[in-house]
Parts: structure tokens; sequence; C-alpha cells
């Protein structure tokens, strides 16, 4: 296990630099990829929301009450988007290239999105069904470890990174990345508990967050040695 993990982490040759080129532009390419598909995955579960009857005159108070589960729902699915697009940014803002494994790491990113989107999607159109919730729950959080997998990737010996990044902050968001999966997998034990405790489950993301938060403080403070600069691997 441990020989196939280092395979899989170690550091390799240092590619070419016409093969950093194309490595940079296809990192391009894939934030291109991921802000478009975060954006549409918005703009569906707003458009998913089921109209007002048109045999009945407006009203916002009766819409609002009539439609709280769908709407309550399609809010959390755009607030859980949201939280991984701007993660997303952040670690990909990180990287000066892509390589093959985590192109295809991210790209498995983009899948899962989009599978989340046709659980919600579910969601809204048949209720809260505890089956449907936990699918949800399970797409977020099946989303949000691969995302730390490839970060995990791209920052051993700092095969992929920036020059300005430093080893602390590698280490602490090392930590930090795993909180909204680590919520989700919460909410998916409490979706056959019943619909409030899975809706009640997201709020304790804040408080996940703050915990890796601190750890990552600490952790930073002593990074692992595959953590540490290795001018060997830099640009």
């Amino acid at each position: 296990m441990k020989k196939m993990v280092s395979k899989i982490l170690g550091r390799g040759r240092l590619p070419s630099a016409g093969a950093m080129q194309r490595e940079k532009r296809e990192l391009r390419r894939l934030e291109s990829l991921t802000d478009g598909v975060f954006a549409l995955v918005i703009v569906l579960v707003t458009l998913d929301l089921p109209p007002p009857a048109k045999d009945t005159a407006f009203n916002l108070a009766n819409f609002l009450a009539s439609r709280f589960q769908e709407l309550l729902l399609a809010a959390l699915a755009i607030v859980v988007s949201l939280v991984y697009w701007f993660q997303s940014n952040l670690l990909l803002g990180n990287l000066a290239r892509t390589d093959g494994k985590h192109a295809v790491l991210s790209v498995f990113q983009v899948f899962l999105l989009l599978l989340y989107l046709l659980a919600v999607s579910l969601g809204i159109q048949v209720g809260n069904e505890p089956l449907v919730l936990a699918t949800q729950s399970a797409a977020a959080a099946l989303l949000g470890f691969v995302a730390a997998a490839a970060w995990w990737y791209a920052t051993h010996g700092r095969r992929l990174l920036t020059d300005e990044i430093d080893d602390g902050e590698i280490a602490a968001l090392r930590l930090r990345v795993l909180a909204e999966p680590i919520t989700a997998t919460l909410t998916l034990a409490l979706a056959f508990v019943g619909p409030l405790a899975w809706e009640l489950g997201w709020l304790a993301y804040p408080l996940v967050a703050l915990v890796l938060r601190r750890l990552g403080m600490d952790y930073a403070q002593d990074p692992p040695p595959d953590q540490v600069s290795d001018p060997s691997v830099q640009k």
C-alpha cells in the first residue's frame, strides 16, 4: 500500500520547458471549464424551481409558504455550490500548472458536480425523500474528497505549485479543504433521520471549518517532510 501511494505521489522527473508551457495552458482551460460548470449548476438549480400557479393571483407570502421546501433545497444547493466554487478558485489559484493525473481528478470533480446537480433537481421535484437527500450528501462529500485528493497530489513536493505560496499555507489548506466533505458526510446519516435533521446538519459547516482551520494553523507550524520546499522540484 505504501509503495502504491509513493508511486502515485512520487515526484518523478521535472517536465521539459515545452511540457510545462503546455501544462500552464491546460490549467487555464481547466479553470475556465470548472468556472463554467459551477455557474451553470447555479443557474440550473434556480431554473428548476417550480413557477407559481397561473390560475390564481400571485401572492408572495402564499408562494413562499407553499414552496418552502423546494426553495430551501435550492438555497442549500446554491450555498454548497458557491462554497465549493470559492474553494476551487483558491486551490487552482495556487497552481502554476496541471498534469495528467491532476487534470483527471479535476474533471472527475466536474462529473461529481453534475451528479450533485442531478440529485438536487430530483429533490426539488420529488421532495424530501431520504434516499434523494442522502444522494445529495454523498455527491457533495465525494466532490469534496476528490478536491482534497487533487490538492494533496498537487502539493506533494510542490510539484504543481506557484512559488508564492509558502509551506505553512500549503499544510494548513490540506486540512481546511476537508471541512466541506466532512460536513456532507455528517448530513449523509442525518438524511435517514428526517428532512429537518438533514437541513440542520449543514449548519455544522462553520464549526467544522473553524476546528479544521485551528488544526491547520498548528499543522502549518510543523509541516511534514514532503511538504518542505525542495529545490529539485522548483520550476
